[in-house]
């Protein structure tokens, strides 16, 4: 723990319960923006283009490409094209 001013700095894992937020519910009825059109959509609603090193999930109205994840020996990995993701 360091303190800086009135703050507390703590590493990442003291966010640990607030991100579990984020990362629990069902995701497919989150919203996301696309980053290239600004349209909204449930992630459930968008096209997915899947191959066996993961997954290509793009925007309906553009067919931007919205997030992308990928499982390999070396982890997870989770690419967003997207301003947000709303829960």
């Amino acid at each position: 723990m360091i303190e800086k001013g009135s703050e507390i700095v703590l590493d990442g894992n003291a966010a640990a319960g607030a991100l579990q937020d984020f990362f629990v519910p069902e995701i497919t009825i989150a919203q996301i923006q696309c980053d290239a059109c600004d349209s909204m959509a449930a992630i459930g609603a968008l096209h997915l283009y899947a191959a066996s090193m993961g997954v290509v999930l793009r925007c309906t109205h553009c067919d931007s490409i919205v997030m992308r994840s990928v499982h390999t020996p070396h982890g997870r990995w989770l690419e967003m094209g997207a301003r947000f993701l709303k829960f």
